[in-house]
């Protein structure tokens, strides 16, 4: 088909859709790319929110349809507990660092009760139990060089912190009490590191907490050069042993597996790539059916459509399905990961859903929060479908 043909095509998808797009007030427009010369216009899967904050958002976390959690940059967090239609913003003050730390990753326990990681060196560890008015720093880890990287929770009560390598060995914290105090696993609990491997600064999502004891770290980074592959440490028994599972993402010193989450305790999806090339979309993503005793990319292969460093599941009746969000986009999964088609051109670094729900958002670089609107995936779907077989 010609230039004038595609233009042709996307003309009368334009006038026969965009009025029923315009009937509903909750669908913003967006325009997706499908290829150099074809662009679509639809209903777009995220409706903006305007928090009143600058700070570049690294961690998230929906707590469920009511509580929301977010931090970032310059120590700051970020509260909703009306589902998102107001926010309460707030700093974690520290006289070390005056201009407030580089938070990564919160979890909420309700709406007054959170923790949040730093990733400074010293690595610290800061709670709240007013709903983030004031924050209090529960440890200081000691050394030079040590940097937490994710934080994540079995329950109310059991949760766990994962660093960087210590004596070749996994940083990991756990704490059976709400965060209030922590202790650092034995080094034979603790799984070797390569040299090079780390968890990728990003949003916390490269570890994740799964039903009653498993947890799962996905790694990266590769110091000089590059390597083919990277692993994912796997414990089924709260950490007491572990498998690890080459997974062919390529990793390098920025560039491996940025998250990682597991549908079932069997069923799991890795993605990432490297930040530094965003549009790259060669061995970004890997699945698992066997609980990451083994990885594989499906034949033929429907990657992400780029760089990714944050998936997260929503349920949708009785289906659940996986979304991917990275600074060129955002992608869907309806297969538990192994195929992937891109439904938006707008970026984030995290994504969060609420436990079998559909109510999700995103967060990103100069205060960016989004809310998930997974009516508009649908049709935007169709309309995507259209235009690729009137293009052939």
């Amino acid at each position: 088909m010609n230039r004038v043909s595609k233009t042709v095509v996307f003309l009368f998808f334009t006038f026969t859709n965009v009025a029923t797009i315009l009937d509903n007030p909750c669908f913003a427009q967006e325009k997706l790319r499908i290829d150099t010369e074809t662009v679509a216009v639809q209903k777009s899967p995220w409706k903006e929110i305007q928090p009143s904050t600058e700070s570049n958002l690294h961690g998230l976390h929906v707590a469920n349809k009511n509580i929301i959690w977010a931090c970032g940059e310059d120590g700051t967090t970020l509260r909703s507990n009306n589902g998102g239609d107001s926010w309460k913003v707030s700093k974690v003050k520290d006289p070390a660092y005056p201009d407030g730390p580089l938070l990564v990753d919160i979890h909420g326990l309700d709406d007054a009760t959170a923790l949040a990681i730093s990733a400074e060196s010293p690595a610290k560890i800061y709670r709240t139990t007013n709903g983030g008015l004031r924050w209090k720093t529960i440890l200081e880890y000691p050394g030079d060089n040590i940097f937490f990287r994710s934080l994540s929770f079995w329950d109310q009560r059991r949760g766990i912190v994962m660093g960087n390598a210590v004596d070749g060995k996994m940083l990991l914290l756990r704490t059976s009490d709400g965060g209030v105090t922590w202790k650092r696993l034995k080094s034979d609990h603790r799984p070797p590191m390569n040299a090079g491997e780390t968890g990728l600064v990003s949003n916390g999502s490269n570890m994740e907490s799964k039903g009653a004891q498993m947890l799962v770290v996905g790694l990266g980074g590769a110091g000089t050069g590059s390597r083919d592959s990277s692993r994912v440490l796997v414990s089924t028994d709260f950490c007491n042993s572990w498998i690890s599972g080459s997974v062919p993402v390529r990793r390098s010193e920025n560039g491996g597996i940025y998250s990682v989450h597991f549908t079932t305790e069997k069923d799991g999806v890795v993605i990432g790539g490297d930040k530094n090339n965003p549009e790259a979309n060669e061995r970004v993503y890997a699945v698992t059916s066997n609980g990451g005793n083994t990885w594989g990319v499906p034949s033929p292969a429907y990657p992400p459509s780029g760089f990714r460093s944050c998936v997260a599941q929503f349920v949708d009746g009785k289906e659940i399905k996986l979304v991917a969000v990275g600074p060129s986009g955002t992608d869907l999964s309806t297969d538990l990961g192994n195929k992937w088609r891109k439904v938006s051109d707008k970026g984030f670094r995290v994504v969060s859903f609420a436990p079998e729900s559909k109510t999700g958002f995103a967060a990103g670089d100069n205060g960016r929060l989004a809310r998930w609107v997974p009516d508009a995936v649908k049709t935007k779907s169709v309309a995507v479908q259209k235009i690729k077989q009137s293009a052939k």
